[in-house]
């Protein structure tokens, strides 16, 4: 099978169903697919290269965008519109796109690096297209693109094929017992794969409803959990936090909630707490990464230890491997490594970082650590990278280095994450200045503004007369932590 099987199948059987609410309204399952085909017949008639853009917000066209863009065998490739702008023309280069689907609200930061952009209300296709035309793909092809960001300044494309999302929601299809009768809310960002393969894909698989928020709000959400008998929620910990703040001054009926998930950023304690107080169902808490596909593991309602990130999807692997490549047991730390046919096919045109990744057996080193009990469940402990995870938003640390040290006073600097009530963490800086310069903390920030997305910019900047370093010269980022 591949996404677009999935997706005519389930608009063939669901076809009067809803299918899509959002801003706009509520589109049936019939309605998705005879607006998908047109997608596709845009695509053909335009020319496109392999790869083709989506820039565009939750909602209705993202996802017609995305299954029309599979139809035709080309790949669809989210853009996280939270980018800089020198990110987003380095991903949309690297990619090789030349079209994109996006609205007028984000069409100003493609500027004029794009031949074709497709915009949604205005898109007028041939009427003639069907589903004849529809290219077969095969499993193993891939079916998305999706860029995050690593170690390094720069986003990595992770190829994700249509076996890659399938098994993934193979499993949290089983593990969670989605039906046709659940309504999933989607308030991540669908360029996220945590959103793409849970608020999207899955729901499509299953024909469940979807209803779309464009940008986060905690009075919203609550309102739309009531107003459409929303039964599952995904989301970050600062979302739930910002739910529970909003839940102290409203009052909703939220009975229909069955599941409410937390991944992206470690859960906090205090919000799993007052969540178990004041919500009718407990905050279980997953992990996963892009080069997963999403979903690793996750707690149940039935099956859930506070603190652990549950146990793995029943249809991968997870083992515990010490820095000398042994395996550890039970309740003995390690990088945890995952297997199983979620794992990406690779890194896009880098074979070297590929391999670095991934084992000739197939194991994807996540580079974090954590352990497993002996009940099977996974707990984090640390992460071996050094990014910030900032409202779920994976920020290297390298990039942020690199935009202050570009500062003429500045002489050396490391920035590493610290705790934050509301996004998880965020950036702080320290810095050594050049002999004899005198700089303020607004002078830095504003030098960050000016290159970097906002929330990017340090929080906290601490001045030193020097920074640590070890014997082999580099800066001790544990000393400062």
């Amino acid at each position: 099978m591949t996404l677009v099987e999935t997706f005519l199948n389930t608009c063939r059987k669901q076809a009067g169903k809803p299918a899509v609410i959002d801003q706009n309204g509520a589109v049936t399952y019939g309605d998705l697919r005879q607006e998908a085909l047109e997608c596709a017949a845009q695509i053909l008639s335009a020319d496109t290269g392999r790869n083709v853009g989506i820039l565009l917000p939750n909602g209705k066209e993202f996802v017609t965008a995305f299954y029309g863009i599979l139809m035709t065998g080309k790949t669809p490739v989210p853009l996280n519109y939270l980018l800089s702008p020198a990110q987003l023309l380095y991903v949309i280069q690297d990619a090789g796109i030349d079209t994109v689907f996006t609205n007028n609200l984000f069409a100003p930061l493609l500027g004029s690096r794009i031949k074709q952009i497709i915009a949604g209300k205005e898109r007028h296709a041939p009427a003639s297209f069907d589903e004849r035309k529809i290219r077969q793909a095969d499993a193993d092809e891939q079916a998305a693109l999706l860029y995050t960001s690593g170690t390094n300044a720069n986003p990595k494309g992770v190829v994700l094929t249509h076996r890659n999302f399938l098994s993934n929601l193979d499993g949290c299809i089983h593990a969670f017992h989605f039906t046709e009768k659940d309504v999933l809310l989607g308030v991540l960002p669908l360029f996220h794969t945590y959103a793409l393969t849970t608020t999207l894909i899955l729901p499509i698989c299953v024909g469940a409803t979807i209803v779309y928020l464009a940008r986060f709000s905690g009075p919203k959400v609550l309102e739309m959990i009531e107003k459409y008998r929303v039964t599952a929620l995904f989301a970050i910990p600062s979302m739930y936090r910002v739910l529970l703040r909003t839940a102290e001054s409203t009052s909703h009926d939220l009975s229909t909630l069955k599941l409410c998930t937390s991944g992206g950023e470690p859960l906090p304690g205090d919000v799993l707490e007052t969540f178990r107080k004041t919500f009718p169902v407990p905050l279980t808490e997953g992990y996963g990464l892009t080069e997963a596909t999403a979903i690793v593991s996750v707690n149940l309602p039935e099956k859930c230890k506070p603190g652990s990130i549950g146990p793995p999807l029943d249809n991968l692997e997870v083992k515990i491997v010490s820095d000398n490549g042994e395996k550890q047991p039970a309740n003995k730390e390690g990088e945890i490594w995952v297997k199983g046919p979620n794992v990406m096919k690779g890194y896009y045109k880098l074979p070297r970082e590929t391999a670095e990744t991934i084992t000739s057996d197939g194991w994807l080193k996540t580079g974090d650590y954590g352990k497993l009990d002996g009940e099977g469940f996974l707990w984090i402990t640390g992460r071996k990278k050094e990014l910030i995870i900032i409202s779920g938003e994976n920020v290297s640390p390298n990039e942020i280095e690199h935009v202050i040290s570009g500062h003429e006073k500045v002489f050396e600097v490391a920035v590493i994450g610290v705790p934050d009530k509301v996004r998880g963490e965020v950036p702080k800086a320290f810095i050594a200045l050049r002999e004899q310069a005198t700089c303020s903390e607004e002078e830095i920030k504003n030098h960050c503004m000016q290159r970097l997305p906002h929330y990017k910019v340090p929080r906290y900047i601490e001045f030193c007369k020097e920074l640590p370093h070890g014997p082999t010269g580099k800066i001790l980022k544990r000393a400062l932590k």
